[in-house]
């Protein structure tokens, strides 16, 4: 491994259901070195989540399908970036997955 490197690989992340039809893989936990985490997250067709206060910034990539944040439908392709304190209600109608990163932690 290169000097200065992490690799995680999303087959090797432990699936966790976080609800009902939304399952999250975990790629980089923050920890002394850096404040980043990242996951995956899969909803399956019709999954909400509820609605999310953002603790600190999140950046979320759509890679499959079409994300609902409660007011608009962003489909593959999308970034999104939410500031520290914005709210939505994560859903998908037609199932999706996405790269959600955390550049200053989840609960910064």
């Amino acid at each position: 491994m290169l000097a200065g490197f992490e690799v995680s690989h999303v087959d090797e992340a432990p699936r966790q259901q976080v609800a009902e039809g939304i399952a999250v893989k975990t790629l980089r936990e923050e920890d002394d070195n850096s404040t980043l985490s990242a996951m995956l997250i899969e909803f399956a067709p019709g999954a909400a989540f509820g609605e999310e206060i953002h603790q600190s910034q999140e950046v979320l990539f759509v890679l499959e399908g079409e994300f609902h944040d409660g007011e608009r439908v962003h489909p593959a392709g999308t970034l999104i970036t939410a500031q520290k304190g914005s709210v939505h209600w994560p859903q998908s109608q037609t199932g999706c997955r996405l790269l959600v990163l955390y550049p200053h932690g989840a609960t910064q």
